[in-house]
């Protein structure tokens, strides 16, 4: 059995490579790593220094490849990706982040709620190409670490 440890990236697919650089910086924060022009970027929350970037240290959370389609109207009712979750520190900030994203005509798919099944507050959203992105915090007390091993 393979057991993985964490996620390392999700790679999205986007019609237009500048329009998703400029909303997944200046709504989200993310930090470009390295790109090549219109083509793809690869995006990390800024956790790296500012000399670590280029190849074979382009470390990235995210990366954006440009294609030329649109994703298909049933997307959300086949096989792929369903939506990329972003967490959050506390249930707060999903509540912030719904008035921010709202002022900021970011389309708001759902939310913010409280998930029955493990009672994270969370938010659905779409990206400017229709990709979902939920943003979620727990509310459980003194989550993760009193259930890590």
């Amino acid at each position: 059995m393979i057991r993985p440890c964490d996620v390392a990236h999700v790679n999205l697919n986007v019609t237009d490579l500048n329009r998703a650089i400029r909303f997944y910086t200046q709504i989200l924060g993310f930090k470009i790593a390295f790109q090549y022009e219109d083509t793809v970027a690869w995006l990390n929350f800024g956790q790296y220094r500012d000399d670590v970037g280029g190849l074979g240290q382009g470390f990235h959370d995210v990366a954006l490849y440009k294609v030329a389609n649109p994703a298909p109207e049933d997307r959300r009712r086949r096989a792929g990706m369903n939506h990329m979750a972003l967490r959050l520190r506390a249930p707060e900030e999903v509540d912030r982040a719904s008035e921010y994203l709202h002022s900021n005509g970011v389309k708001v798919l759902k939310g913010p709620l409280t998930h029955k099944e493990d009672q994270d507050r969370y938010l659905y959203f779409e990206d400017p190409d229709g990709n979902m992105i939920e943003l979620v915090a727990s509310t459980v007390d003194r989550w993760p670490a009193k259930y890590l091993r």
